[in-house]
């Protein structure tokens, strides 16, 4: 014969649930514990706005409200994430975040203005702004992009002409999260040059066909399709048609029989002038050919989860490239780097999952100690809770 055994009436720890809310001590205990991780909660998170200085209800735009362009626009799920992104930026002084959306948006030389609850600003300490004192070019003046993880287009206007040909300079900090995204083709990070209409997709498996539909890049910055290898490109010219003497019967003697005259090939000018060609008088014009020259060597191996700083600097055939300050490579080129009036294009997709801060670009070569007054050009530990 079977017995029903109803676990609630045995002894001991179970008892019958009457009789565990009839516990007051039992309920009490409960009631403070879910009230101590309330209270911590609220500690915690009013701690944190306080540490950051997050100014609530309010927001901080350009002065000119009309005119105002936001350095970045980006989607962070926390306050301290947009602030982070500002920290990363030199030429950002503070942020807007809306928490209904969870937009954020960066500012630079802004205003503090009253707004609804929705939103909170963050200015950045006057000292953690940087300094540029110790040096005498002021290379945030120079910054094309402070701060991006998505497209972004920069204005040829920004960019000034070399002061000499040829003598040119680029530095930017990097950061790739994950190698793997968009495997197998080239990854866009930055180029100067063939234009990108918004929404075109860049899916090139072989550089010779990328390099066909991007035929001007000064410069352009790739990341290898398998590898996590980086290749620096640059369109050059160089002179293509040959002068006096450079065929191969140049300069040789010949006289004509009937009239006992002669001549040397190819002279220009003088008593032995060539004079057996039809000519309009013209003078032969120079032609160029352009080329898109890339190195890729010692950029291999570009680590995961941490910024690196790659600073490029032409001087007109040479090129030297310099990792985290160091030179790891000078290269020759076949040509001079080609001037041009194009935009730059970053981080177009396909691209990298990443981010850039730092995009400087300066009209001449760079010097060793100035190239580390860059680098200097870094924002204070992050902040991580």
């Amino acid at each position: 014969m079977s017995k029903n055994i109803n676990l609630t009436e045995k002894s001991g720890f179970y008892e019958k649930p009457s009789e565990i809310f009839s516990n007051i001590y039992l309920i009490l205990f409960i009631f403070c514990i879910g009230l101590g991780f309330i209270c911590y909660a609220l500690y915690t998170y009013i701690k944190s706005k306080n540490s950051l200085n997050v100014l609530e209800n309010s927001s901080y735009y350009g002065k000119e409200i009309s005119i105002y362009k936001p350095l970045f626009q980006e989607t962070s799920k926390r306050m301290v994430d947009c602030i982070n992104i500002c920290e990363a930026d030199i030429t950002c002084d503070g942020v807007t975040y809306n928490t209904d959306t969870q937009q954020c948006l960066g500012t630079k030389d802004g205003q503090v203005r009253n707004e609804n609850s929705n939103y909170n600003a963050w200015v950045k300490p006057q000292s953690d702004k940087i300094s540029t004192d110790h040096t005498n070019k002021d290379f945030s003046k120079s910054m094309l992009i402070g701060y991006t993880k998505t497209r972004s287009v920069v204005n040829y206007k920004k960019i000034q002409n070399p002061y000499i040909i040829g003598y040119f300079s680029y530095s930017f900090n990097l950061t790739i999260y994950d190698f793997y995204k968009n495997y197998g083709s080239w990854r866009h990070v930055f180029h100067r040059g063939t234009a990108i209409e918004s929404g075109t997709i860049l899916n090139y498996q072989s550089w010779e066909s990328l390099i066909i539909d991007f035929p001007i890049q000064c410069i352009g910055v790739w990341l290898a399709p398998f590898t996590n290898n980086l290749r620096i490109a640059v369109t050059t010219s160089s002179f293509a048609n040959n002068t006096y003497g450079s065929s191969d019967h140049a300069f040789v003697e010949k006289c004509n029989n009937l009239t006992r005259q002669c001549y040397i090939t190819d002279m220009p000018s003088g008593k032995w002038a060539d004079n057996s060609k039809i000519s309009d008088g013209s003078n032969q014009k120079t032609k160029l050919e352009t080329y898109v020259e890339f190195f890729d060597h010692d950029l291999q191996n570009i680590p995961i989860n941490t910024q690196i700083n790659i600073t490029i600097i032409f001087r007109g055939n040479n090129v030297e490239t310099l990792f985290n300050g160091k030179i790891i490579k000078i290269n020759s080129l076949s040509g001079v780097p080609i001037l041009n009036t194009s935009n730059l294009y970053a981080m177009n997709d396909l691209t990298i999952d990443g981010e850039i801060s730092n995009l400087l670009y300066y009209p001449d070569k760079l010097l060793l100690g100035e190239v580390q007054s860059i680098i200097d050009l870094q924002p204070r530990q992050l902040i991580s809770n």
